[in-house]
């Protein structure tokens, strides 16, 4: 290093070509590394798609060169270094960003942060740094000695040599980006960010992604076109077709209603011992009291808990980018409370944190609560879970049955928190979990432990109540609980090959269903998502709801469930957007794309007409 210094300085020009040249394959590295240690790229590394997305991303570095070398003349060997800053900023962001929510930052996903929701962010997201992130910054240290070397000695370079300089480099970026563009299937791009980064790179995928925003944003206000009304139309027409009752209809009607949603319950935890005990024995019981889907996928995006929520209590998608919450929380929504409240329901929901957290003080009063129980409204006695700072489950459950007017029909909508990513606060939890004490799945599995004791505890508290048998009571899981930096864990504990349909396929949920006095217990393995419980609830409660675009999972001969990113599993395949594979469901053998696209455009189109109807607020148009 010390000769390239001197080199440097006996030879400007020579040392500007190396900060030059270094800067593009700095920069190329880091972009190739957050693409492997995200598993957005496999092996083998040397594969079609991977060359075709480390040539985009060199083409693209090479484009962002040219802008410097055009705008900036004397102060250029500064600007490379500050653009390696920056880019190097959003790398870092964008890698520990995907580990958690398994997508890329967006803008959308910026302007949702405010001050409390980056805290959490940062807490959670922290404890998935790895050791091999060094490699963000180890070229840093020539960086700095080449800047402080060259920034007195490059001269100024003309207008026009400058502007050539720039228009080459501009073209070849250019020239060689479209090289590649055009052998990559882009129509999966709208619903997947991955599949973007995967093909051209992590920087189209940003470009990408805000053209889309922008796109978005200038087209907020414009009427739908003619064939998207039919679109939505004949959608709605379908789904209600579909929805024509039958078995347990109106089987709860005028009972009082509670959901819980569960904070990162999966089902692989459910039924499953370790070292001879039960991981979850009241969830296990209740298995034996209630109607138990055992197959149903958590469709969350970008707002996590909130669009698990959302996805319940409208039954519409959560959008691409962003959360609801936050970017469409003045919007008119038909939802569950809203139509209970019209039956002279009283409708609370609660949750033992900020108020402002999500934006849930807004967001359900939009969605009809008459009441919302806050962390204000506890007394903050007892602290479980998220690094010790949120009211525990238990002590939230307590406290809140004593908030509800038991006196008329009331649904309570309960969301609980204590078993929160990262789980470390569960390290030293009184539960054995063997070998594996003191790893990410192994804290895990202790929040889950004391989540399910939190839930034994509402469930009998119900019985002494005697609220259990006057009550629909619906339990469901919000979103995942083992990011697929942590995968390997899984795929061990379990036993299962490292493929991406197998890790589609452990992207379940538990929903399980107690109607009143239900003496006979039932599992129903058809496929679905948490879009669907609405609609089995509004069967069950005897009430109409045509504008959900779930399916009632106690009636329909339909199996499937349409993730955010556009993957898709049904009983026949599982389709992954992010690579356009699709695979077998029985045994993970390569099917041909060809033979289920109609069918897969069908299905995806769900997912298109939801976004129109946030998008473009049409409930209230």
């Amino acid at each position: 290093m010390l000769q390239v210094v001197r080199d440097i300085k006996d030879n400007p020009h020579y040392g500007e070509a190396f900060y030059w040249i270094f800067f593009i394959f700095a920069i190329l590295i880091k972009c190739i590394y957050f693409q492997f240690t995200t598993n957005i790229n496999n092996e083998p590394y040397f594969s079609f798609t991977n060359l075709m997305m480390t040539i985009s991303t060199f083409a693209i570095i090479l484009m962002i060169c040219a802008f410097i070398a055009l705008v900036f003349n004397k102060k250029r060997i500064q600007a490379l270094f500050v653009t390696n800053i920056l880019l190097t900023a959003l790398l870092i962001a964008d890698t520990n960003f995907f580990r958690y929510y398994y997508d890329v930052i967006t803008i959308p996903v910026f302007s949702n942060l405010d001050s409390r929701i980056m805290n959490s962010i940062n807490q959670s997201i922290s404890s998935l740094i790895n050791v091999a992130d060094i490699i963000f910054i180890i070229d840093f240290p020539v960086m700095v000695a080449g800047l402080i070397v060259l920034k007195n000695r490059v001269g100024e370079i003309q207008f026009y040599k400058r502007t050539i300089r720039s228009l080459v480099l501009l073209l070849v970026g250019v020239l060689t980006f479209l090289s590649v563009y055009g052998k990559v299937e882009i129509t999966a791009f709208a619903y997947s960010n991955n599949y973007s980064a995967q093909n051209l790179g992590v920087f189209y995928s940003h470009f990408y992604s805000t053209k889309l925003f922008i796109r978005e944003k200038l087209s907020e206000d414009d009427d739908i076109t003619y064939e998207e009304k039919e679109m939505i139309k004949n959608m709605f027409e379908t789904k209600n077709k579909e929805r024509t009752g039958g078995r347990y209809s109106g089987i709860a009607e005028g009972k009082n209603l509670i959901i819980v949603q569960m904070e990162a319950i999966q089902s692989f935890i459910i039924g499953r011992t370790i070292n001879g005990k039960e991981i979850t024995p009241n969830l296990n019981k209740f298995i034996n009291e209630s109607i138990y889907f055992d197959n149903i996928y958590y469709q969350t995006a970008g707002g996590n808990t909130s669009d698990a929520e959302f996805l319940c209590n409208t039954s519409l998608y959560p959008v691409a980018e962003g959360a609801v919450y936050y970017r469409f929380y003045e919007n008119t929504y038909h939802s569950l409370p809203k139509v209970l409240k019209e039956k002279g329901y009283d409708t609370y929901a609660f949750h033992g944190y900020d108020e402002v957290f999500w934006n849930r003080n807004v967001m359900y009063e939009t969605l009809g609560f008459d009441k919302y129980i806050s962390e204000k409204d506890y007394e903050l006695d007892e602290f479980v879970g998220w690094h010790g700072e949120a009211l525990s489950d238990m002590s939230f459950f307590r406290q809140s049955f004593d908030k509800i007017d038991t006196n008329k029909p009331f649904y309570g909508f309960f969301v609980t928190l204590s078993c929160h990513h990262p789980f470390d606060y569960f390290e030293d939890y009184d539960f054995d979990v063997g070998e594996l004490q003191g790893t990410y799945l192994g804290n895990y599995i202790k929040a889950a432990h004391y989540a399910d004791k939190c839930i034994g505890y509402f469930i009998d508290e119900l019985k002494r109540r005697d609220l259990f048998d006057d009550t629909l009571l619906v339990l469901y899981g919000d979103h995942k609980a083992i990011p697929i930096v942590n995968a390997k864990e899984l795929y061990e504990f379990l036993g299962l090959e490292e493929r991406e349909d197998i890790w589609a396929k452990l992207q379940k949920v538990p929903l399980m269903i107690k109607y009143p006095n239900q003496n006979t217990p039932e599992v129903i393995s058809r496929i679905g998502g948490q879009i669907d419980i609405l609609p089995t609830i509004s069967n069950m409660m005897g009430f109409d709801f045509p504008y959900a675009l779930g399916k009632d999972l106690l009636n329909t001969d339909k199996e499937y469930a349409i993730f955010r990113n556009g993957t898709i599993v049904t009983d026949e395949y599982v389709y992954i957007n992010c690579s356009r594979n699709v695979y077998d469901y029985s045994d993970g053998t390569m099917l041909d794309l060809e033979l289920f696209e109609e069918e897969i455009s069908s299905y995806l189109k769900e997912l298109r007409v939801s976004d129109l109807i946030i998008t473009k607020d049409l409930f209230k148009k």
